[in-house]
C-alpha cells in the first residue's frame, strides 16, 4: 500500500466519530444476524461460526460503549435517563446471549432465540440511532466525539480473542 494511502486511511480514521464507529458496528451485527438467519438451522457449522463472531462483536460492543460512551453520557442531566435505559437493554442483551450456553444449535428453539436477540438489539440500535445520537452530537464537542471513537477502537481491538480469527467484514 503506498504511503500517501496508508497516511490518508489514518487519517480518515482519526476524523471518525463516535458515532460513526457505534453506526458501523450496528451495521456488522444486522449484517451477522441476517447471514445467520439466511443459513437456516441445517447448517449448524456456519450458524456456531456466525454465532461466535456475533457474540464477540456484541460483546465487545456493549463493553466499550459502556465504558466510553454511556459513561461520559450519563454524566449529562438531560440524557441520564436514555443512557440508563440502553445499559438495561445491553443487560438483557448479555442475559438472552448466556442463554445460548446451554442450548445446542440443532435445538428448535436455537433459531427462535436468535430471532427474539435479533429483534432486542434492532430495537436497541434503532432507539440509539434515532434517540441517543441525537441527543449525544448536542452534548458531546467534536474533539470528544473522535476522542471516545479512538478509545473505543483500541478497547474492542485489545478485546478480541485470536481463537476466534478475524471479524467478518460487512
Amino acid at each position: 500500500m503506498p504511503t500517501s494511502q496508508k497516511t490518508s486511511e489514518s487519517h480518515s480514521r482519526a476524523e471518525m466519530t463516535i458515532f460513526d464507529v457505534l453506526k458501523q458496528d450496528h451495521e456488522k451485527a444486522r449484517y451477522l444476524f441476517d447471514k445467520a438467519a439466511k443459513a437456516g438451522k441445517k447448517d449448524i457449522a456456519s450458524l456456531q461460526k456466525l454465532f461466535a463472531q456475533l457474540e464477540e462483536e456484541l460483546e465487545l460492543h456493549m463493553e466499550g460503549e459502556e465504558r466510553f460512551f454511556y459513561s461520559v453520557l450519563e454524566q449529562n442531566e438531560e440524557m441520564r435517563d436514555k443512557v440508563l435505559q440502553a445499559f438495561e437493554e445491553h443487560q438483557v442483551a448479555k442475559t438472552m446471549l448466556g442463554t445460548f450456553q446451554a442450548l445446542a444449535v440443532d435445538d428448535e428453539r436455537w433459531m427462535a432465540k436468535l430471532q427474539v436477540l435479533s429483534e432486542i438489539v434492532e430495537h436497541h440500535m434503532q432507539e440509539e440511532e434515532k434517540e441517543i445520537f441525537k441527543m449525544a452530537r448536542k452534548a458531546l464537542g467534536k474533539e470528544q466525539q473522535h476522542e471516545i471513537a479512538l478509545a473505543f477502537q483500541r478497547s474492542k481491538r485489545e478485546g478480541r480473542k485470536p481463537s476466534r480469527g478475524a471479524p467478518v467484514e460487512g
